[in-house]
């Protein structure tokens, strides 16, 4: 099968969904993490060039922990917008090259502009992708996605409906989000937040709610065309 898990930033899937993404890839499964913006206004020393590559190489290297493939759109944080034409043919080509079956991305309840709008982004923009008149540069898709939203940020105003048991790989999953040093170091400077900790606890409280002892939580797309007659998930 083939995984395409989406974020806005670099460091959210590795939060949100690593551990199940780091299952997929583990089974055999072709995973791609893109994330939409460079993460470069997240510093209180670099420029935006100088953050954005920082985070670049940060992300490619936590990618490489999980055992997946690694895209950006490169937009500019705070501006990702579901809306913009130029927006949605990155990701239509994103989506085209990829060519997933399941599409991993933002609940659109999450907590700030950018994931609400790269959630909308991508999953409005998989439907397009598979418009055989809707030209971009790269080749239709034949296959509308499977979606699947991810927790949100300390699961805030979010009660999964599925469940992925990640006891087995938690360590890779907070070494991913570890390889993104500058962020974990933003975090604590800008937010007062442990961002490995805070990871971990969130993990171990879903593994409470679905019976493990890490897990983490998802909610399927019941739009129309998006329904599996299966289980997707590891």
């Amino acid at each position: 099968m083939r995984v395409l898990a989406v974020a806005a930033h670099p460091d959210d899937l590795e939060q949100l969904c690593g551990g199940t993404l780091a299952r997929f890839a583990n089974d055999g499964h072709d995973v791609t993490m893109c994330h939409v913006s460079r993460g470069d206004r997240g510093s209180f020393v670099h420029t935006m060039d100088e953050i954005a590559a920082i985070r670049h190489e940060e992300a490619a290297q936590a990618a490489g922990t999980i055992g997946a493939t690694h895209v950006s759109l490169g937009l500019s944080d705070g501006e990702v917008n579901a809306s913009d034409p130029h927006q949605k043919d990155l990701a239509i080509d994103v989506i085209r090259r990829v060519k997933p079956d399941l599409l991993i991305t933002h609940h659109p309840s999450d907590y700030m502009p950018d994931h609400v709008e790269c959630g909308k982004l991508f999953e409005e923009a998989s439907f397009v992708a598979t418009l055989p008149l809707y030209e971009t540069a790269e080749p239709v898709h034949q296959t509308v996605a499977a979606v699947y939203y991810m927790d949100t940020l300390a699961g805030l105003g979010f009660q999964p409906t599925e469940y992925v048991d990640i006891s087995g790989v938690i360590e890779t999953k907070l070494a991913s989000l570890a390889a993104h040093t500058s962020q974990v170091e933003w975090l604590r400077d800008h937010d007062g937040v442990d961002v490995l900790e805070q990871t971990r606890i969130v993990s171990a409280f879903r593994g409470f709610q679905a019976g493990t002892t890490y897990a983490e939580g998802f909610i399927p797309s019941l739009r129309w065309l998006r329904p599996r007659t299966r289980r997707l998930l590891p």
